[in-house]
C-alpha cells in the first residue's frame, strides 16, 4: 500500500498535545503511587507525589493551551477545530469551542481538579496524602479519557482531541486520500449558535469548576475510613464543603441565566434532565453541609455525614454518564453524543462507588475476603465487559453488576452502623440540630424525586422497560417539589433560633410568632400586590416571606448585625427571597404575543397558534400594550438578527429587540433578547421562520408573453404589473457590451405592498440579450424584449410566477414580573455561601495554630 505525503498540515501542535497527555497520565499514575506509599509505607514518598503532581498540572496546562492554539489557529487539519469552530467566531467564543465537545469538558474537569489539587498541597498538611491520593486517581482516570488509544478491535481507550480529521472522516469522502485535501477545507462547522452567548463563555468554566470541587468532601470522607482517623476530617473538610456548595451553585445559577438568555422555551429552568444531573449534587452538597455542622456542634450524626459526603461525587460521576453516554439524546437539549466511551465512563464510576469499600480495607479492619472479592471482582468484571461478544455473557455481567454493588452500598452502610453506633441521646424539637437534621433529610427527599425521574431512560435500558417521562416536566416536577419548598422554607425561618443546647425556648417562640405575624400580614399585602390567590401558592409566599423576615430578625435581633459570623442567615434571606421570584415570575408570567387572528397555518397545535403571533415585515401589530413592527434583518455569521420595534400605546417609549435564529439540520435555532425593567422583562423570541433556501429553490412556472406599451396592466396572479415607461438611457453595467441599453420601468402592486422592477433589453453588433429582474417577495420574474414584426416594433414581457418569499416572523413574547427577585436572591445566597466559607477557613486556621 502507498503511503500518502499529506502537505499543508502542521503536526507539530498535534504532536506536542499528544506528548503532554501522556505526561499528564503517567505522571498523575506516579504521583498516586506515592502518595499511597506515604499512607501505607513511609512519608518519605509524599514529596515524590508533590513533585509528579506538579509535573501533572504542567501537563494539563500544556494540553490546555496546545489545544486552544489549535482552534484559535484555525488548525483544521484537528477534527476538534474543524468541527466546534470556525473563522467567523469572534475569540471570545472560541473559549466556548474549547468545551463544546467532550474532549474540550474532559480537559477543562481535569484542568480545575489540577487547580484544587495544588491549593490542597498549600493548604492542608496532615491530610495531604491521602486525600491526594484520591484526587490522583480521579486525574488519571480523566486523563485516560483523553488517551485515544485503540487496541485492537477490541476496545478504545479515550477520545484524543489531537486526532487529525484525515484519519477520522477517511471513510466518509474520498477527498481525505488526497495529499492536498486541505485545500478543501476553508472553514470548520462552527460553534453551536445555542452556545454563542456570553453566559457559555464562563458557565461551563465555574460549572466544571464546581464539580472538580466535589471530589474534595469525598476524598476527605474516603481518606477518613482510610487512615481510621474517623472523625478529625470532618473540620479541614467543612469549609471546603461550604466552597463545593458555592461555586456548583454558582454555576447551575449561571446556566440559569444562559437558559433566560439563550434558549426558546421561555424562562430559566425547564427541569431538562441535563439540569437535574446537576443540581441533585448540589442538593445533597448541601444537606452534607447542614450535617457537618450538626456533628461539630454535638458530635452526633456521623454515619449520616459520611454518607452524605460521598455520595455527591457519585452523583456527579452519574451525572457524567448521563450527559456524555448518549443515554439522554432524546430528552435533553444540551446533552452529548456518544464518543464510543459508555464502557469507560461505567467502569469510571463504579470505581469510585467501590473506593470506600477500598479505604475501609486497607484500613484497622482489613478482611482478607474483601480484598479477593475487591480486585477478583473489578479485574474479572472490566476483562468480561470489553471482550464480551455474547448478548447472554453481556445481560449476566450486568445482573452480577447490579447484584455486587447492591450488596456493596448495603454492606458499606452496615460497616458505618457498626463502627459508629447510633447516637442514643435523645434529641428534642428544642435543639437546632434536630431541626437541621430535618432540613437535611427533606433536601434528600427533593433530590431523590428528581433524580429518579431524570433516571427513567437508565431505568428503561438496565430492566428494559418502557417507564415514560412526564409529557409536562414543570407540572410534573412542581407538583412534588412544591410542598418540599414550602417544609425548606419554614426549616430556614425558624431553625436559627434555636441553639444545640439549653435553648431558651419561650424567648424562642417568641421571635418565631412575632415574625410569622408579621409575614402573614405581608403575604396578605402581596396577595393583593401579586394578585395570587391559589392557597397552594399562598402557602408558599407565606413561608418564603416568612424565612426572609425571620433570618433578617434574627441577623439584626440576635447577632446583632455581626455579617461575618451571619453566612447561615443571608443565605436563608437569599433562599426566600430566590422563592418568592420563582413563585411570582411563573405563576403570573403573562404571553403577550396573543393571536387573535389564526392567520397561518404551518403550526398544528392550537395553543401554539394562539401564543404566537404572526409578524410581516413592515406591518404594524397591536400587541399588549405595545405597537410591534417587525422592520429589518441583518446577517451576522450563520445567524439572523430580526428587529422588532416596540411602541407604547400609553407612553413615548420606545425599545429595539433583535433575537436572533438560523435553521440548521432542518430545525429552528432560535435565541431570544429581553428588555430588562426593574419590576418585569420583556422577553421575545422568533418560534418561526421562512426557510429563504427553500423558497428560492420553488421552481418557476412556465413563463406567459404580454406584448404591452407604456401604460398597460397586466394582472398577475400574484398581483398587478403596471408598465410605467421604458428607459432608454440605462447605464451599462459592463463596458464594451450592447450599442443600446433599453429597460422596463415595471411598478408591482401585490397583497398591498408595491415594489418596482427593471429588467433590461440591451442590442449589440450582430445580436441582442436580456437582463431579466425579479422580485422575490411577489413571486415574479420579468424578462423584457423589443421585436420588429411587419415592420411595426412592439415591446414584449416574459413573466413567470410562483409562490412568493413570506417575509415574515412569528414571534412570542412573554412578561416575566418582578423576576429581578429571583435573580437577586440567588446572589444574596451565593453571599452567605462566600461568608460561611471565610468564617470556617479561619476557624479552622485557628484551629491548626492552637
Amino acid at each position: 500500500m502507498i503511503e500518502v505525503a499529506y502537505t499543508g498540515e502542521n503536526l507539530l501542535p498535534g504532536n506536542i498535545g499528544h506528548f503532554f497527555v501522556a505526561l499528564a497520565f503517567c505522571a498523575a499514575i506516579f504521583s498516586g503511587i506515592s502518595y499511597f506509599l506515604a499512607v501505607e509505607k513511609s512519608e518519605f514518598w509524599k514529596k515524590f507525589g508533590k513533585i509528579s503532581f506538579f509535573v501533572h498540572t504542567i501537563s494539563v496546562a500544556g494540553i490546555f493551551i496546545t489545544l486552544f492554539f489549535i482552534i484559535y489557529g484555525h488548525y483544521f487539519e484537528y477534527k476538534y477545530a474543524w468541527q466546534h469552530s470556525s473563522k467567523t467566531l469572534p475569540w471570545y467564543y472560541m473559549l466556548s469551542c474549547f468545551w463544546e465537545g467532550q474532549e474540550g469538558s474532559f480537559l477543562l474537569w481535569m484542568f480545575w481538579n489540577a487547580i484544587i489539587g495544588i491549593l490542597l498541597i498549600l493548604k492542608i498538611k496532615d491530610w495531604q496524602s491521602p486525600v491526594l491520593a484520591i484526587v490522583c486517581i480521579t486525574q488519571v482516570v480523566l486523563s485516560s479519557m483523553l488517551l485515544g488509544i485503540e487496541i485492537g478491535d477490541v476496545f478504545k481507550i479515550g477520545s484524543s482531541p489531537f486526532s487529525l480529521l484525515r484519519d477520522e472522516m477517511a471513510g466518509t469522502s474520498p477527498i481525505f486520500r488526497k495529499s492536498d485535501y486541505l485545500i478543501n477545507i476553508t472553514d470548520g462547522r462552527g460553534l453551536n449558535p445555542l452556545l454563542q452567548n456570553y453566559w457559555m463563555v464562563i458557565h461551563p468554566p465555574v460549572l466544571f469548576f464546581g464539580f472538580a470541587s466535589g471530589l474534595v468532601p469525598f476524598a476527605f470522607a474516603v481518606a477518613g475510613l482510610w487512615t481510621g482517623k474517623y472523625k478529625e476530617w470532618l473540620k479541614p473538610a467543612l469549609p471546603w464543603t461550604i466552597i463545593s456548595v458555592m461555586l456548583l451553585g454558582a454555576g447551575i445559577i449561571m446556566g440559569g441565566f444562559w437558559a433566560y438568555e439563550s434558549l426558546s422555551f421561555g424562562g430559566y429552568w425547564a427541569w431538562d434532565p441535563v439540569e437535574n444531573a446537576s443540581l441533585v449534587p448540589w442538593l445533597i452538597l448541601i444537606a452534607a453541609l447542614h450535617i457537618m455542622i450538626v456533628y461539630k456542634n454535638t458530635g452526633t450524626s456521623i454515619i449520616l455525614t459520611y454518607i452524605l459526603s460521598i455520595v455527591p461525587f457519585l452523583l456527579i460521576l452519574y451525572a457524567t454518564f448521563l450527559t456524555r453516554s448518549g443515554i439522554l439524546g432524546d430528552s435533553s437539549v444540551h446533552s452529548f453524543t456518544d464518543l464510543g466511551l459508555s464502557g469507560q465512563l461505567l467502569v469510571f464510576m463504579f470505581l469510585f462507588y467501590v473506593l470506600p469499600l477500598f479505604a475501609i480495607i486497607k484500613s484497622k479492619a482489613q478482611k482478607k475476603w474483601l480484598h479477593i472479592s475487591y480486585w477478583s471482582f473489578f479485574i474479572l468484571n472490566i476483562t468480561l465487559s470489553f471482550i464480551s461478544k455474547s448478548d447472554i455473557v453481556s445481560e449476566i455481567i450486568k445482573w452480577v453488576n447490579i447484584s455486587y454493588f447492591v450488596a456493596i452500598g448495603v454492606w458499606f452502610v452496615l460497616y458505618l452502623f457498626r463502627t459508629f453506633p447510633l447516637s442514643y441521646t435523645e434529641e428534642s424539637f428544642k435543639n437546632r440540630s434536630l431541626w437541621l437534621f430535618l432540613g437535611s433529610l427533606v433536601l434528600v427527599i427533593s433530590a431523590f424525586q428528581v433524580i429518579l425521574v431524570t433516571s427513567f431512560p437508565v431505568i428503561n435500558k438496565i430492566f428494559d422497560t418502557n417507564i415514560a417521562p412526564p409529557t409536562d416536566a414543570m407540572t410534573s416536577y412542581n407538583k412534588f417539589q412544591l410542598p418540599i419548598a414550602v417544609i425548606l422554607a419554614v426549616l430556614a425561618a425558624i431553625s436559627q433560633f434555636f441553639k444545640y443546647k439549653n435553648t431558651n425556648i419561650s424567648k424562642t417562640l417568641i421571635h418565631i410568632f412575632k415574625n410569622l405575624v408579621l409575614s402573614i400580614i405581608i403575604t396578605s399585602a402581596l396577595m393583593l400586590v401579586f394578585k395570587i390567590y391559589a392557597v397552594k401558592y399562598l402557602i408558599l409566599m407565606l413561608a418564603s416571606v416568612f424565612a426572609v423576615l425571620a433570618n433578617l430578625s434574627y441577623f439584626i435581633e440576635i447577632l446583632k448585625g455581626k455579617i461575618k459570623v451571619a453566612g447561615g442567615s443571608v443565605a436563608h434571606i437569599g433562599f426566600g427571597l430566590m422563592l418568592i421570584g420563582i413563585l411570582v415570575s411563573g405563576e403570573k408570567k403573562q404571553v403577550i404575543s396573543i393571536n387573535k387572528t389564526v392567520n397561518y397555518t404551518d403550526v398544528a397545535d392550537e395553543k401554539t397558534k394562539r401564543e404566537n403571533v404572526l409578524l410581516l415585515k413592515n406591518d404594524t401589530v397591536l400587541m399588549d400594550k405595545f405597537k410591534v413592527v417587525y422592520t429589518k434583518d441583518t446577517v451576522i455569521g450563520k445567524n439572523t438578527h430580526y428587529r422588532v420595534k416596540y411602541k407604547s400605546i400609553n407612553s413615548n417609549e420606545e425599545f429595539t429587540l433583535e433575537p436572533n435564529a438560523q435553521i440548521s439540520n432542518e430545525q429552528l435555532m432560535a435565541n431570544p433578547d429581553i428588555k430588562h425593567y426593574p419590576t418585569y422583562d420583556i422577553y421575545t423570541y422568533v418560534s418561526s421562520i421562512p426557510d429563504r433556501e427553500k423558497q428560492a429553490a420553488e421552481p418557476w412556472g412556465e413563463p406567459h408573453t404580454y406584448k404591452i406599451k407604456p401604460g398597460d396592466t397586466i394582472l398577475a396572479e400574484n398581483g398587478i404589473i403596471i408598465f410605467e415607461s421604458i428607459d432608454k438611457n440605462v447605464k451599462q453595467q459592463k463596458t464594451n457590451i450592447g450599442n443600446e441599453m433599453w429597460a422596463a420601468n415595471l411598478k408591482i402592486i401585490s397583497k398591498s405592498k408595491i415594489y418596482y422592477a427593471k429588467p433590461i433589453f440591451a442590442i449589440t453588433k450582430n445580436s441582442y440579450y436580456t437582463i431579466e429582474d425579479q422580485i422575490n417577495e411577489a413571486g415574479m420574474k420579468m424578462v423584457f424584449y423589443v421585436k420588429a414584426e411587419n415592420g411595426v416594433v412592439s415591446a414584449y414581457i416574459d413573466l413567470s410566477e410562483r409562490p412568493p418569499v413570506r417575509d415574515f416572523i412569528i414571534l412570542k413574547a412573554i412578561v416575566f414580573p418582578y423576576i429581578n427577585l429571583l435573580w437577586g436572591g440567588v446572589i444574596i445566597m451565593m453571599a452567605g455561601f462566600v461568608i460561611s466559607a471565610i468564617k470556617r477557613s479561619k476557624d479552622y486556621r485557628k484551629t491548626l495554630e492552637s
